[in-house]
């Protein structure tokens, strides 16, 4: 799936996606769709797009032929033993997700005991090509324009005082997030001192600014900082994210279903951050329609509190793979689809047009 641009983080610059779909077919005739957006090398998790691969037409999905089960938790509990694999996992749990949603006839949000209807959302912005401030915030203010309550900064080493207050000076009443995806290590000292020149600009939070597995690290940072840390590589797990909330690496919670492995562990980790009053939000791994369906219905749990990263399709690809896909509305908010399955209409015809491989069934 191309992009319209070419989106840059501190993992790097990319110019579009590749994407692993799983289609399920009951025997009444019934689909469901789930999908893994995983990137091609191991940068932001430690799977990738081969290893999913491996991972659902060796393990997951053919002992899902031919059984008969209750719901989407317990057919996943065929593949419980193995370790990993989150997104594999993810894309096949959300197309029996989608199946039960299609036999019931009821929503996704219904399903998971959603309640809003609607999700506030806020738009993402990657280091522009040149690396010109100006650049960026012509970028944010048409966005602003458009709705989006809720700035995102992706910063980096070199890249981070001077376009956030910038941002902060002209859109000061957006609420303004940092992203680092993990790029500032904790023995630099450089490094340590620019992430404390951030806290006086009054930020929502600041999100992962050192490695996923820094948890000792991000406690230390988050006791020097007045802006709360969001914890998103780190909150790989349910465990893992109890265990660094129990450390105090971080006082808010980046809930993205494909990084947990599924729904259901999505649905177990708003659990855990309700209950401890840690407010959460829906972030997205830049997948289509399909995946964006499942995010949705995730982000109308009643737990989700800040705006999420729903970007529509037409900011990043030059179609989406369900149509009609979904748009920011003018109060800046998306609705949560009430259609059955994935909640919008998947495009096989699309599909078709961009599949380069395929596995099924009758090849297994």
């Amino acid at each position: 799936m191309p992009f319209i641009k070419p989106f840059t983080t501190a993992y790097g610059t990319i110019t579009g996606r590749r994407t692993l779909l799983v289609r399920l077919e009951d025997a009444d005739g019934a689909v469901g769709w789930g999908e893994a957006p995983i990137p091609d090398r191991p940068t932001y998790a430690a799977d990738t797009l081969p290893s999913a691969w491996f991972a659902l037409t060796d393990l997951l999905l053919p002992p899902l032929l031919g059984m008969s089960f209750s719901g989407p938790v317990e057919a996943t509990a065929s593949w419980s033993r193995y370790e990993g694999q989150r997104y594999a996992k993810h894309a096949a749990e959300c197309a029996l997700w989608a199946l039960a949603s299609v036999r019931l006839g009821l929503p996704l949000r219904e399903l998971v005991g959603g309640v809003h209807e609607v999700v506030p959302v806020g738009e993402s912005f990657g280091i522009p090509e040149d690396r010109d401030v100006v650049t960026l915030l012509r970028e944010v203010e048409a966005r602003v324009a458009e709705g989006f309550c809720r700035i995102k900064i992706k910063i980096e080493p070199g890249w981070d005082d001077e376009p956030l207050r910038a941002v902060a000076d002209a859109f000061p009443r957006i609420p303004l997030t940092a992203d680092a995806n993990g790029a500032y290590r904790p023995e630099v000292a450089e490094h340590r001192q620019a992430l404390r020149s951030l806290d006086g600009l009054g930020m929502q939070m600041l999100e992962q600014p050192y490695p996923a597995h820094d948890l000792l690290a991000l406690a230390d940072l988050q006791r020097e900082l007045a802006t709360p840390i969001c914890l998103d590589e780190s909150a790989s797990s349910l465990g893992v994210t109890e265990a660094a909330l129990e450390l105090g690496a971080g006082r808010v919670v980046n809930v993205k279903p494909a990084r947990l492995g599924g729904l259901a562990d999505a649905v177990a980790v708003h659990d855990l951050c309700r209950s401890r009053d840690i407010p959460v939000w829906c972030g997205g791994v830049l997948e289509s329609g399909i995946g964006r369906g499942f995010n949705l219905a995730v982000a109308s749990l009643p737990g989700f509190t800040l705006p999420a990263d729903m970007s529509p399709a037409r900011l990043f690809y030059e179609e989406d793979l369900v149509e009609p896909t979904f748009d920011i509305r003018s109060d800046g908010t998306v609705a949560v689809p009430d259609i059955p399955g994935v909640g919008f209409p998947v495009s096989e015809e699309r599909i078709d047009r961009r599949t380069a491989r395929t596995w099924s069934s009758n090849q297994g």
